[in-house]
């Protein structure tokens, strides 16, 4: 099992800066690879507040340089919304920088703002990405980038820094070619649990299936990659905050799906929606509160969904940076030693 840490960079309050949130990320990332984490992601998103990283290559740079064991990766580069040819250069260059700690997330997108803003048509998306694999996977495996598609036309060039292979991949879409595409490569396919209980999440996992069976896959081709969002706490007051966090969260990420997400300059409205679970049943359901609750609504995710990669989001709270701090410290030194005791075998829960 692989565990990483999820870094979003959202900007909560109107009190913290940019420059605060990235500067605690680091620090969140420094003291995961202290705990003994495995990775950890940086999220692209464009102008709202939802994330201030709108470069998370940048970001996989600037934590090489301020760590040494944990690997580091996107999650994901928007491949509609660059040229692959920064891309694939930026990515040989970074893995000699962090010493081939680099792991790549590829993602169609999916916020209609930001296709719009860029130009960029999303129901050409998946063609873009497909091409932009190629040249990526072109570029890093054979030092050459020359390709002829209908998106890009690149003569043929040599790049200077290419490890001569293709770091560890992982893809956040949904179309089933890119998933085939994905599993025959070797690579992980991501979901996001978010708040769901296991067995609300697992026609996501069945559908991944089904498309990897249509492209005449095994379901063993199926490595599994889970966000979700964990907060360990004993407080009771910073548990029901956390809760009140995390609904906050799961309307803004549903609003940025529609045409025009609701802000006030960069900042989302927090816009309640038909069906949206209660702060109770959060408290009830998610896994937030204690280091024990938290290991066992995971268990129940280990057993149920068979993750190979955790990706783990603790900063939806809105509570303050050595608030979410101390939440990861508790989880890194009561939760993960639990996670990693988990046997690999599935283990079906009664039903």
């Amino acid at each position: 099992m692989d565990i990483a840490l999820f870094n979003l960079m959202s900007q909560n309050r109107a009190d913290e800066s940019p420059a605060e949130i990235l500067g605690m990320t680091v620090e969140k990332v420094r003291l995961a690879e202290a705990l003994g984490f495995d990775g950890a992601w940086f999220a692209e998103h464009h102008f709202t507040s939802h994330s201030v990283c709108p470069s998370p290559l940048m970001m996989v740079a600037h934590c090489a340089a301020a760590t040494s064991r944990i690997w580091l990766g996107p999650a994901v580069v928007v491949m509609p919304l660059h040229h692959p040819l920064r891309v694939v250069q930026e990515l040989g260059m970074l893995q000699a920088l962090s010493g081939g700690r680099v792991r790549l997330g590829l993602g169609t997108g999916h916020q209609p703002h930001e296709f719009r803003t860029y130009g960029i048509s999303m129901s050409e998306r998946t063609a873009i990405l497909e091409e932009g694999w190629d040249i990526i996977e072109k570029g890093l495996t054979t030092g050459r980038v020359g390709y002829q598609g209908r998106h890009f036309q690149v003569p043929d060039a040599p790049i200077a820094a290419f490890p001569g292979t293709m770091p560890p991949l992982f893809l956040a879409g949904g179309e089933p070619q890119l998933l085939q595409r994905t599993a025959r490569a070797g690579g992980s396919l991501f979901i996001s649990q978010g708040h769901r209980r296991a067995s609300a999440a697992r026609p996501m996992r069945e559908k991944l299936l089904a498309a990897l069976r249509a492209g005449g896959l095994p379901e063993t081709a199926l490595r599994l990659a889970i966000q979700r969002y964990v907060f360990v706490t004993d407080d009771e007051s910073e548990r029901r905050q956390a809760a009140e966090g995390m609904l906050r969260f799961i309307r803004t990420t549903l609003s940025l799906r529609g045409e025009e997400p609701a802000r006030d300059g960069t900042f989302m409205r927090s816009i309640p929606f038909e069906g949206e679970p209660s702060i109770e049943w959060l408290l009830e359901n998610a896994p937030i509160g204690s280091a024990q609750l938290v290991a066992d609504r995971l268990a129940e995710d280990f057993h149920i969904l068979q993750p190979s990669h955790w990706s783990l989001y603790m900063g939806f709270s809105g509570l303050p940076a050595p608030r979410v701090l101390a939440a990861l410290e508790r989880f890194g030194e009561k939760v993960l030693p639990t996670l990693r005791r988990l046997s690999p075998e599935p283990v079906r829960l009664a039903s």
